[in-house]
């Protein structure tokens, strides 16, 4: 049998997952579908909720709330008995990191999706003058989406290497070592920028240059977007990698 992934060992660790934990997640769901009627419902104050709010909403609660749960998802390696449980399963470390991945990235979105369409098409039958029931697209890539999902593929791998590699925590410390790591990119960014055009310039990293020229004239510099998702996908994979052997020096 392939000691790297088995689809049949892979099945059954996938319903023990599913089965020790549905109650738990379904617990969550709950909680995210009430907070997200709520913080609508209350910022809306019965109004039809425009396009671009709802757009917001929606990649503010899925950033939020997808890190949070993602950093839950290897929460027995946070405790010892259950950890050594968790090691000793007759299961590759392979299957044991897709099983998390799955959940926090696949599961997760198509869940969150799912939910928030339902909780838009009910407070637009429900509360909202039924004028303007036009719902976003979350499908529609040119308002901007694609970057929105690459972005949470990002934080969805750094969040889940800081699952495995914190053993308390996980989601503060997380947050804290992703925030350190911005700024000093930001900074060493602006840094080598000002260097190299003798400019003042405070762009924020991968969004191109706008730096004055002559007076009140300024020159702009675009980024290729798709350069930049292609980095930022593959920057989700490496980590998720790295995640992964994390995980496996755990397992030896």
């Amino acid at each position: 049998m392939n000691q790297t992934f088995s689809f049949k060992r892979f099945s059954l660790l996938f319903k023990k997952h599913t089965v020790e934990n549905f109650k738990s997640y379904l617990m969550s769901l709950i909680v995210l579908v009430s907070i997200l009627i709520i913080i609508i419902e209350v910022t809306t104050y019965k109004k039809p909720i425009p396009l671009d709010a709802q757009t917001i909403f929606f990649l503010i609660f899925l950033i939020s709330s997808g890190t949070i749960f993602t950093s839950n998802v290897f929460i027995n390696l946070s405790d010892k008995r259950r950890a050594i449980a968790t090691i000793m399963l007759p299961s590759s470390s392979f299957e044991k990191f897709m099983i998390g991945w799955i959940y926090s990235f696949i599961i997760f979105q198509a869940l969150f999706i799912g939910v928030f369409y339902g909780v838009i098409t009910l407070l637009l039958k429900i509360s909202w003058p039924a004028k303007e029931d036009a719902i976003f697209n979350a499908f529609d890539f040119n308002k901007g989406l694609t970057f929105a999902y690459v972005t949470y593929a990002v934080l969805n791998s750094i969040t889940l290497y800081g699952a495995v590699f914190f053993k308390k925590m996980h989601f503060i410390k997380t947050a804290f070592a992703l925030f350190i790591s911005v700024m000093i990119v930001w900074l060493l960014n602006l840094q080598v920028l000002r260097s190299i055009f003798k400019k003042d310039i405070s762009n924020p990293p991968f969004t191109g240059l706008n730096f004055p020229t002559y007076k009140n004239s300024y020159t702009s510099i675009d980024v290729d977007k798709t350069w930049v998702v292609a980095v930022f996908l593959l920057l989700a994979v490496i980590i998720w990698m790295s995640a992964y052997y994390r995980l496996k020096e755990k397992q030896v």
